[in-house]
Order: structure tokens, then C-alpha cells, then sequence
């Protein structure tokens, strides 16, 4: 999980060089690369591995959304780095990211299907969801691919959605249990906790001159979406070592001088400047709400409570 990790990223198709031989292609957003992204994705390495070919992942950016409807985009869950690393860890041999335009929107599904499937990618295969669509007026979908690229080589296969006690596994649906702070049932739909990804930069300063306790002010370098504001129990990735920590989401309304929610992050029994470092936050349980109290040897107490329970519940998750 270290941030000098080989990922390949080709970004926009007039940059496809190396693929020469047969693929087996999946195309979607892939935002939280949930479990049911994770079962198309290795479908389509699969299928890869049966013609001795390679793998493609296509994923936009940004969201479509974002462009055709920016008023209904749903906030991001994985930045594309980190969506690189989960989809390599897949088996995937390239993610081809397509800068997603006005005008990219509106290519028409035979113009994808001849000139980035098939002559670009020399698709043989497309595993896509069954109610995936793409192109102008959406017309490419399951039945289209097949259609138009059946007589061309090109077998399209639909997967059907994935579910969990009777939910259907969608990015939609871990954005909700993630702004419920409900981490577990996160990771219940990804097969992860989530994490993003951060730089550490400089606040108030107060940490461990005001309260006691030193920590590391995270400012997110993609805006994905954080979870309800509280107190987690989770790890801090700093140069590829995992550490332990405690990690506080929002307002501090004890100081009450917070103009936007804040990432604090107490590493335990950590000592380094990090000051610069670019940090990966992974979160594995929520502690409690956010609360105020009325003095500042209420929260230090608070907090001394907090490093104990978050010693404990990672303790429980390591077994």
C-alpha cells in the first residue's frame, strides 16, 4: 500500500500505446471500487487470461455526472490514484482513464465501439453492468454492444447486480452508510475500510500545547467524502509504515473557530515532523459522536478515553 507503487494510468485515449494483442475490456466509473465492481473487474480478467490477452479497466474523470448534470454529482469516494491501486490489485493490466467531456458525452456508441473497443483496445470481450450505458442518447448498452459489435468480434457480457442481505452493492448505497458514520457496513460493500488520501499541513496548533496531545491536521488532496463527524479508530499510513492512530472528523466544536470540518489525526506513540508528508487515513470504526464539552480538561479526558478505546478496537480487528 506504499505511495511509490508501480500503478500504470493511461490518461485519454490518444495516449493508448502498448496494447497490442487481444483484451477483455470493463468500462464504468468504478467510484468506491465496491464488490460489485470488484466481480466485473475480474470477470473481464478473466476473460483476458482465456484469449492470453490483457485486461483494460476504462473509468472517467471526472464523474459524468459532474459534466451532463453537475447539479445531481454525488460526492467522490475514491480519487483516482487510489482507484488505480485497488483496480492493479484486481489483476488488471491497464486503466485507461477518459477525461469526460461535453463532447466525449456525445460520441456516438458505434464511434466508441470501432475506434477505442476495437481499434484502439482490440476489445474481444466487454464485461459491463447489466444496466450500464454509454454514448450519445445512452444507446449503448448490454444489448447494443452486442448488437453492432457481435458481427465484429466483440462478445458483450451483461453482469447482473450484486447484493448483500437483499441491498444491491452500489456506490450510492456506501456513500449513505459512510455519511451515517457507519464504517463496518462500508466495509461490508467494498470488502475494505475506506480510506483517503491526505497531506498533512499546519493548524491551530493547540494539539499538544493546548490539549496534550499532539496531533497531525490532514487536509484531503481529492475532496472525497468523509464520514460523519466523530472520533475513529484507524490506521495512518506515513512512508509505507502503518501506524495507529485516533483520528477526529469535524467542527471541534469545543473551540468553535472552525470555518470548514477538520481532520485531526493523533498517531499513536509517534514523535516525526511530518509536516508536508503526504498521508493515507484508513478508518476502521467509529468511537463516538462528535460532542462539545465545557472545558478543556472535559475533552482531555475525553481524549485519553478515546486512545484507550481505539488501542482496544484495533486490538479486537487485528485478531
Amino acid at each position: 500500500m506504499g505511495f511509490d507503487r508501480n500503478v500504470e494510468i493511461i490518461r485519454g485515449i490518444e495516449n493508448i500505446q502498448n496494447i497490442e494483442g487481444p483484451s477483455a475490456v470493463t468500462i464504468g466509473v468504478f467510484d468506491g471500487v465496491h464488490l460489485g465492481h470488484q466481480t466485473i473487474i475480474k470477470m473481464a480478467v478473466d476473460f483476458a487470461r482465456i484469449i492470453h490477452g490483457v485486461s483494460v479497466v476504462v473509468t472517467f474523470e471526472p464523474h459524468p455526472l459532474a459534466i451532463v448534470r453537475p447539479e445531481s454529482q454525488p460526492p467522490l469516494l475514491t480519487a483516482t490514484d487510489l482507484k488505480a491501486e485497488y483496480i492493479r490489485e484486481l489483476g488488471a493490466n491497464h486503466l485507461l482513464v477518459i477525461p469526460f467531456s461535453l463532447e466525449f458525452a456525445n460520441m456516438a456508441a458505434e464511434d466508441f465501439i470501432d475506434n477505442v473497443l476495437l481499434d484502439k483496445l482490440h476489445a474481444q470481450y466487454v464485461v459491463v453492468g447489466e444496466d450500464f450505458s454509454f454514448g450519445k442518447g445512452r444507446r449503448g448498452n448490454v444489448a447494443f454492444l452486442d448488437s453492432y459489435g457481435g458481427p465484429k468480434g466483440l462478445k458483450a457480457i451483461g453482469v447482473p447486480h450484486i447484493k448483500t442481505d437483499d441491498i444491491v452493492i452500489s456506490s450510492t448505497e456506501v456513500r449513505e452508510r459512510l455519511k451515517r458514520g457507519d464504517i463496518l457496513g462500508a466495509h461490508e460493500l467494498t470488502g475494505r475500510y475506506p480510506r483517503f488520501r491526505g497531506k498533512v499541513v499546519h493548524g491551530f496548533g493547540r494539539g499538544g500545547s493546548v490539549i496534550g496531545v499532539p496531533t497531525a491536521n490532514v487536509e484531503t488532496l481529492y475532496g472525497e467524502l468523509l464520514p460523519s463527524a466523530g472520533v475513529y479508530a484507524g490506521y495512518a499510513w506515513v512512508d509505507d509504515d502503518r501506524e495507529p492512530c485516533v483520528i477526529d472528523i469535524g467542527w471541534s466544536p469545543t473551540f468553535g473557530d472552525l470555518l470548514k470540518p477538520e481532520i485531526h489525526v493523533h498517531i499513536l506513540g509517534f514523535k516525526k515532523d511530518i509536516y508536508g508528508k503526504r498521508i493515507d487515513i484508513e478508518l476502521i470504526d467509529k468511537l463516538r459522536d462528535e460532542k462539545t464539552f465545557n472545558t478543556i480538561d472535559e475533552l482531555k479526558q475525553q481524549i485519553q478515553r478515546d486512545i484507550q478505546k481505539a488501542k482496544e478496537a484495533l486490538a479486537s480487528k487485528s485478531k
